[in-house]
């Protein structure tokens, strides 16, 4: 008996599939096929106690898709920033109108690799209830190259449905606080758990005059020890600290301040002079003189405080700014502990990296 080249390639992918997900949650399987979707996955976590996993309230389906070498080849991929897969019409009208979400994973077989997507929130986006009455039976779906399957692609999924199931714990915030409370939370714990220990914490904030990345580097210190870090964060076109971090309060290691004041010209007459001021907390001595200042090295906090960093090579600007937690954050504090004692979520004050980008969200 032969198996098609067809039935094979889906086996092997639907193998690695499993192999990937595996330790990110429990497989749920439909007994025959009637539904538009191919494998479930129950989220999991591992126990912030470091004894076995914890199960999440979170469940979310993944229909599967593979395209083979023949169709697409490693070269034909790096020349193209996406991937395409024709849907039927009527899975992708199923997909918009049900509650639970579904997302689409593309296996590229001359990449060795998945891509994948919410395809709700895709359908959402580009047909909306349009899709219901959509004539052709099927619908071209282009998924971008950066939408990898990955460690960072199950953590954002259960997150953001995690949203919904929370909300009703959080009665100060809304969706968005909600989402920045489980991207951080892993943050909320390490600095509670630093300023309950007497170990200091700060954060190295990396700009570049030429890109739209910011880096966050975040660091604790015991007794005078060497810094460690704890997240490397990287995020695209970040705005402040105090919108991207509302859990934190800052201390910059210099601070700085626009400030007017009055001089007289030789013909007496009073004119207002714009100075950038900047306070050494080390010695308490303020700079005033315009040569030793770049506004370029200012960096607002959002907080109505500015940091001066150091530049270095014209290019790199860095800043040290001591944080603690403010009173969301404590509030976010308590509010983790109760849900990891109930053991809704669980969350592990590891060191690790995250990106933040428009590419990243799922």
């Amino acid at each position: 008996m032969k198996i098609g080249k067809t039935d094979a390639f889906e086996a092997d992918y639907m193998t690695k599939f499993r192999q990937i997900a595996a330790p990110f949650g429990i497989f749920m399987d439909y007994e025959t096929d009637r539904a538009g979707r191919d494998i479930g996955l129950h989220l999991t976590q591992a126990s912030s106690s470091g004894e076995g996993r914890i199960v999440t309230p979170i469940s979310v389906w993944f229909q599967m898709k593979g395209i083979m070498p023949q169709t697409l080849s490693l070269k034909d991929l790096n020349a193209s920033e996406q991937v395409t897969v024709a849907l039927q019409t009527n899975h992708l009208a199923f997909w918009y109108m049900n509650p639970q979400p579904t997302y689409l994973a593309i296996y590229v077989g001359s990449a060795e690799l998945f891509l994948a997507i919410d395809i709700k929130d895709w359908v959402g986006e580009n047909f909306g209830d349009r899709i219901l009455a959509h004539a052709p039976k099927t619908v071209a779906v282009n998924v971008s190259k950066r939408n990898l399957l990955d460690e960072q692609f199950f953590r954002n999924v259960l997150n953001r449905n995690l949203v919904p199931t929370l909300r009703s714990i959080f009665s100060r915030e809304k969706d968005e606080g909600i989402a920045r409370f489980l991207r951080d939370s892993s943050l909320v714990k390490w600095l509670f758990n630093c300023e309950t220990s007497g170990s200091q914490a700060r954060i190295r904030v990396v700009s570049y005059m030429s890109k739209m990345r910011t880096e966050v580097y975040f660091e604790s210190s015991t007794a005078g020890a060497e810094w460690v870090e704890m997240r490397a964060h990287w995020q695209f076109a970040m705005s402040d600290l105090a919108s991207s971090f509302p859990f934190l309060t800052f201390r910059p290691q210099r601070t700085a301040a626009w400030q007017s004041e009055t001089e007289y010209g030789w013909d007496s007459e009073p004119h207002v002079v714009r100075r950038l001021r900047i306070d050494e907390p080390d010695d308490g001595e303020w700079w005033d003189e315009d040569e030793d200042t770049d506004p370029e090295c200012l960096f607002d906090l959002g907080d109505g405080s500015m940091s001066y960093g150091q530049m270095a090579g014209g290019e790199i600007i860095s800043h040290e700014i001591a944080i603690s937690l403010n009173e969301v954050g404590n509030r976010w504090a308590t509010i983790l502990k109760t849900l990891e004692t109930s053991e809704i979520i669980s969350v592990t004050a590891e060191p690790h990296f995250l990106s933040v980008a428009p590419w990243h969200a799922s």
